[in-house]
């Protein structure tokens, strides 16, 4: 599926919010509101710290609470104002939310399921790649489009908005896995209009 939205080339900073229970359990979130749990907030603290040796015009986070307890430390530390964008909410994945992924469900792992439906595979109750991918990319634009600073913005989201990410951007991929607080920087490749380049900064 090729993405039919035209992004602006504007670089920008993206973090994974910090860790959760529900990820220290291997669980399946989706859009289950969970908070940070005290490493999160440690991850959270110490990214801030990262990023103050950087310039940032402001931040968009994701509503959840993980995603904005993430935000909310970092903005304590730069003093910048937050934007929260509702597109950048992690997709619904339906029947999986609340279940280990290494559980088996249908003869196969969760794990296995998820990276079935990241290429395009169906789950009960669940947003369709495809159409988080779009909604993604509307987000993207719209937090883009929310920076009239020279300085890049930061994007606090979570891993399938990482995947989503990669995909719209057509961008090389140099970490698939997005750790809690990974800190990544997606500049506009100056060699090909269609592509983008990610630095790993933390």
């Amino acid at each position: 599926m090729k993405n039919t939205i035209k992004i602006q080339r504007k670089s920008f900073y993206f973090v994974r919010h910090g860790q959760t229970d529900w990820n220290n359990e291997n669980k399946v979130m989706g859009q289950i509101d969970i908070p940070l749990n005290a490493i999160g907030l440690e991850q959270a603290q110490e990214v801030a710290q990262h990023l103050a040796h950087h310039e940032i015009s402001h931040i968009v986070s994701s509503p959840l609470k993980r995603a904005l307890q993430t935000s909310e430390i970092i903005a304590a530390t730069m003093n910048r104002p937050i934007t929260v964008i509702k597109e950048l909410t992690q997709n619904n994945l339906g029947i999986l939310e609340g279940r280990n992924k290494e559980e088996l469900f249908e003869g196969t792992s969760i794990g296995n399921l998820i990276e079935q439906w990241k290429m395009g595979g169906d789950i009960a109750g669940a947003e369709h790649w495809s159409t988080f991918v779009t909604r993604i990319a509307a987000g993207l634009n719209a937090a883009l489009a929310s920076n009239s600073d020279e300085k890049p913005i930061l994007i606090v989201a979570h891993k399938p908005v990482y995947w989503a990410l990669l995909h719209i951007l057509n961008a090389h991929v140099v970490d698939i896995h997005a750790k809690n607080c990974g800190l990544y920087y997606f500049s506009p490749s100056s060699l090909h209009a269609d592509r983008w380049e990610i630095e790993i900064v933390h």
